[in-house]
């Protein structure tokens, strides 16, 4: 039965979604009901202000992950490698600063939502003697990280996939129509008072919200992989077009939910005297308190199951996108250079010049694993959509084992990369949430700050990317995302120096009144 060229394009416009919804349920954790919900409760409207222009900003860096690609068959680490190896040095010491604490700060939030929809957990665990009942969240938090790795070793990306899809509408939709029903409240309560952003807790938290809206910048490595994973998964060979739609739709997701969140955070607490409160427990029932005071106690259940499973596919999509990043990372370290410049184009125009996500060469290379390795069959490729012998007759050999390589990584440097970050996240899990004051809220601050200070170079290396000599000049952004990505490196470059100058400045005011020394 012959398919028509109007329902392939279709049908491959609709396999392409995938990692836009996998971004947005990795972005739409701890910013969201987290840093965005605070910023409402401290800023008002002014938070919505800030969520919205961080997005914008931002938008250019995070959309060439998944267009770089599209258009090379290659992750992001690969396009940093063909900058020169100091580029992933300075990606690999970056990722080393955040891996522990932001799965550590996922994590936390995952557990305290777990045990605001099931009371009795606590209650029970909390009978343990000695430091184990004085840990509760810690014990559930390492409990939580066991589950995660349990459903990447049987899961993987096709769980991730799924279950996006089920659980954000819900958390989407109750978001909104909270929102809206808060919205006589905020405008009761006026804009918010600007000046409070010049205190040194308004510029902390701000920072802490600009450092993750709508996610860091180094998912944007995540979505170049996911991109790849889909398109493996899938066996199908998305357009550009059909990529860049799944990834736009996530994107603008991610901006509408955090400005959603802002508002109700402003209108249901700030200007009542209402602070969240330091324990991931309490500040989770805070959570759902918000939805239940605007759309009634009956919801209560269904928002803590939502808002529960939405942050548990934050923190698989996190734990599986640092040892994704780290297997990456070793495949491009030792990976020698591809053709490049007019020697990659002259490559590339022998192939057809459709601008499709993954060239036959990747098709040919999926073939060829599914024969070498059967157990394969079954979990990630359907028999179906196999490619087909003239598909890999069109392919060289040596390409499709290099493509292959790029598509998954080792597995060996991946579940050793997650065990090495789990194993540190739960350290600082036990460690932070042992009961100490204010440790849930220095841990979410911690690791969003430190991602605010290294986002301008993640935003020049994605530029830099994207207008490689990999890229061909007809396929690369418009002058409108050109110039968009100008502002965002030129932005984040400035607000990272003002806040350093800000942070430093104290220090730097001592030396300079220094006395003398005598003699």
């Amino acid at each position: 039965m012959s398919v028509s060229p109007q329902s392939s394009s279709t049908r491959s416009r609709w396999l392409a979604f995938g990692p836009g919804l996998l971004f947005a349920g990795a972005a739409v954790g701890v910013s969201h009901l987290v840093q965005s919900t605070r910023g409402g409760a401290e800023f008002g409207l002014v938070a919505v202000l800030i969520v919205a222009a961080s997005c914008l900003i931002k938008w250019p860096a995070f959309r060439f992950g998944p267009l770089y690609a599209a258009l090379t068959g290659d992750t992001l680490l690969d396009g940093y490698r063909r900058r020169g190896r100091w580029t992933l040095v300075i990606f690999g010491l970056m990722t080393l600063a955040i891996c522990f604490t932001t799965l550590a700060a996922v994590t936390s939030v995952t557990a305290g939502l777990l045990l605001n929809l099931l009371p009795g957990v606590s209650e029970t665990l909390g009978d343990l003697p000695g430091p184990l009942g004085r840990n509760v969240t810690g014990l559930v938090s390492l409990a939580v990280l066991g589950g995660v790795a349990a459903a990447l070793l049987t899961g993987g990306y096709r769980l991730l996939d799924r279950s996006m899809k089920v659980v954000m509408p819900v958390l989407a939709a109750s978001t909104l129509i909270a929102a809206v029903i808060a919205l006589p409240a905020l405008v009761a309560s006026g804009f918010g008072d600007p000046s409070s952003l010049g205190t040194p807790e308004g510029q902390q938290l701000s920072v802490a919200m600009i450092g993750w809206m709508p996610a860091p910048i180094d998912i944007a490595v995540w979505s170049s992989i996911w991109t790849l994973a889909r398109a493996r998964s899938a066996g199908t060979r998305g357009t550009t077009d059909s990529i860049l739609l799944d990834f736009d739709a996530g994107y603008l997701s991610t901006l509408i939910l955090a400005i959603a969140f802002a508002l109700l955070g402003a209108g249901v607490m700030h200007g009542h005297g209402i602070a969240f409160e330091n324990s991931s427990v309490a500040f989770a029932g805070q959570v759902v308190d918000l939805y239940a005071s605007q759309l009634g106690e009956w919801t209560r259940p269904v928002i803590s199951i939502a808002a529960f499973l939405t942050m548990l596919s934050t923190t698989i999509a996190v734990a599986d996108g640092f040892p994704r990043s780290a297997a990456a990372f070793v495949e491009a370290w030792n990976r020698p250079l591809s053709k490049s410049g007019a020697k990659a184009r002259t490559a590339r125009s022998k192939s057809s010049r459709d601008d499709v996500i993954v060239p036959n060469l990747i098709m040919s290379a999926i073939a060829d694993s599914i024969s070498r390795h059967e157990q394969l069959a079954g979990k990630l490729l359907p028999s179906a959509t196999v490619a087909t012998a003239p598909e890999r007759a069109e392919t060289s050999p040596d390409a499709a084992d290099l493509v292959r390589s790029k598509a998954l990584g080792d597995p060996k440097v991946y579940w050793i990369s997650f065990s090495v970050i789990a194993v540190g996240a739960a350290v600082i899990l036990l460690a932070v949430l042992g009961g100490q004051s204010g440790g849930f809220k220095a841990l979410v601050d911690l690791v969003t700050v430190v991602s605010f200070l290294v986002a301008p170079v993640l935003v020049v290396f994605n530029h830099l990317c994207i207008n490689g000599a990999e890229v061909p000049s007809e396929h690369r952004p418009s002058l409108v995302w050109q110039i968009w990505s100008w502002i965002a490196m030129v932005s984040t470059s400035i607000f990272t120096a003002v806040y350093m100058f800000m942070t430093l400045k104290p220090w730097l005011i001592s030396l300079a009144v220094a006395p003398t020394p005598a003699g």
